[in-house]
């Protein structure tokens, strides 16, 4: 069976709990990113929002990243 789909393989199948109640839209270097806030006080990535394809090419935007 093929799925033609533009969600990603993790959207579909997930493997691990993603809570996205717990993520805020932030802007960090003039860039819209989906972040999760932590303990201390940092975020980490969880997805950049982003049109241009240049951003995501820079590791500061990479999902996992913390943000101080």
């Amino acid at each position: 069976m093929i799925l033609y789909t533009p969600l990603s393989e993790q959207d579909i199948f997930p493997t691990e709990q993603t809570s996205y109640d717990s993520c805020q839209t932030i802007q960090v270097n003039g860039r819209m990113v989906q972040a999760e806030r932590l303990d201390d006080g940092s975020y980490r990535v969880v997805q950049l929002l982003s049109t241009d394809p240049q951003d995501y090419l820079n590791s500061a935007f990479t999902p996992g990243e913390i943000i101080k």
